[in-house]
Order: structure tokens, then C-alpha cells, then sequence
């Protein structure tokens, strides 16, 4: 018997900044990366997300990632919660990201784990 594997429901605009239950506001991740993502970003809204991984030693020199408002309802509200520990917040990167160049980790990250309502690029 195959052993099915349990998710559960991220919400991708918390619902601490205003995120909804509607099904675009939800992904189904697994526990264990739905932690990690929790341990860098805690409930920060995109653009503290942005700005979270423009400082972060995971990217790459002369790349800057901006965020823009794509539609929806704009987030003037900031989250907080995340882990200010060096060591968990790279042992979460790795877990979350690890075989993911960086041009395809801010793709997943704008499918699965940002807010509907943005999105983010990369620059050179």
C-alpha cells in the first residue's frame, strides 16, 4: 500500500495581514518546508519578503529581486515571526530551495509561498 503523503494549507497572504481561505490564497505544502518558510519569513508581507531575500547571503551579487503589486488589495500592514537565528534560517533556505537555481527559487516562491496580489523579479 502506498503511503500517502499529508499537507497542509499555507496561506499565502497571512491571514494576520489580511489573507483569506479563498482557494487562491491557499497552497498545499508539506509540514516539514511549510516550517521553513515560517522560520525565514514568519507572516512578512511581500515586500518584506523581497527585502529579506535582497539581504540574505543566498543571492547572488549583482542580482536585485523587487516585488510589485499586481492586483488585489494592497498590504500596508508588516509581519513579523521569523527566526532571527543564523543557523535556522539557513538550514530552512537549504530545506525549502536546495536544488533550485536562484532565478527558479523566486519562481516557486511566487507560485506557491508569495501573496496573489504580487510578484517578484529579478533585475540585473
Amino acid at each position: 500500500m502506498k503511503k500517502q503523503l499529508q499537507t497542509e494549507e499555507h496561506h499565502r497572504r497571512p491571514r494576520s495581514l489580511g489573507g483569506t481561505d479563498t482557494p487562491a490564497n491557499i497552497s498545499y505544502v508539506l509540514p516539514r518546508v511549510h516550517k521553513c518558510w515560517h522560520t525565514l519569513f514568519g507572516n512578512m508581507n511581500a515586500e518584506q519578503v523581497c527585502n529579506k531575500i535582497n539581504h540574505s547571503p543566498w543571492k547572488p551579487e549583482g542580482i536585485t529581486v523587487i516585488c510589485q503589486f499586481i492586483n488585489g488589495v494592497e498590504v500596508r500592514n508588516r509581519g513579523e515571526n521569523n527566526s532571527k537565528k543564523e543557523t535556522r534560517c539557513k538550514e530552512a533556505w537549504s530545506t525549502l530551495f536546495k536544488d533550485l537555481s536562484f532565478k527558479d527559487t523566486i519562481s516557486y516562491i511566487n507560485n506557491v509561498w508569495l501573496d496573489p496580489s504580487y510578484h517578484l523579479y529579478l533585475v540585473k
